[in-house]
């Protein structure tokens, strides 16, 4: 059985109205460009923040000194993050639309879910650490024992990020099933998508962070590359006689 994903095959979209399918293709270029611009701000966010993990908070050292630089990749990161989850869902759906359909679809409403609630948690960051470590709000010892006493109750912030990683992770894995059993794309980039994907939130900063996170990068391009691949080719299906 040939591994080649069934792109060009009729029954995806050609029962599907032709004003249906004009609308498609708008919609995968969409997809696309959320996927590009938002997997560059993430990539950014990873490698140029200080060290940290949002779980255990970020040493006030880390960031005084360029409150403004961490407030700026945090929360666009955060939007970046929104923008890739959306992206990728939208992609998603338009590729699986037989078999397969249901765990895509409901992995691409986690998908947007992981998206806010990553992009709010995050922007939550951004403000908090950012205006503790100006010395324009704060001095350096109340900074510090803010971001110290902040440090020991970071629950106020990781109630968005967890719950948010989570529903990654179960979207991912929702969506590269999806993909498999469509046969949608090679299989091998639901492989790399999911493990990629994983890797990226055991290793988050720093160089290693972007060298990690660059396969599940390339997977989503690919994905949403695919998809609109797809639109382009349900547009040349000429109409049943």
């Amino acid at each position: 059985m040939s591994d080649q994903p069934a792109l060009l095959v009729p029954q995806t979209t050609a029962s599907v109205p032709a004003e249906t399918r004009s609308f498609l293709r708008p919609l995968a270029v969409a997809a696309l460009g959320l996927v590009v611009v938002g997997n560059a701000l993430s990539l950014l966010l990873t490698g140029f923040t200080p060290n940290g993990d949002p779980s255990h908070g970020f040493a006030f050292q880390e960031i005084a000194g360029h409150p403004d630089r961490f407030w700026a990749l945090t929360a666009f990161g955060g939007i970046g993050q929104a923008l890739l989850t959306t992206g990728t869902a939208f992609a998603v759906c338009l590729l699986v639309r037989t078999r397969g359909s249901v765990l895509a679809r409901v992995g691409a409403v986690l998908s947007v879910l992981s998206g806010a609630l990553l992009s709010a948690g995050l922007a939550s960051i951004a403000v908090l650490y950012g205006y503790a470590t100006d010395p324009a709000v704060l001095d350096p010892a109340a900074g510090r024992a803010f971001v110290d006493h902040a440090n020991d109750h970071t629950w106020r912030f990781t109630a968005l990020v967890t719950p948010g990683a989570l529903c990654g992770i179960i979207a991912m894995a929702l969506i590269a099933v999806a993909l498999w059993r469509g046969r949608a794309v090679p299989r091998w980039i639901p492989v790399i998508f999911f493990i990629g994907t994983l890797a990226g939130f055991v290793i988050s900063s720093g160089l290693a962070g972007v060298l990690v996170a660059l396969p599940a990068t390339a997977t989503m391009v690919l994905i949403s590359g695919y998809a609109l691949r797809a639109t382009r080719a349900t547009a040349q299906v000429p109409p049943a006689a």
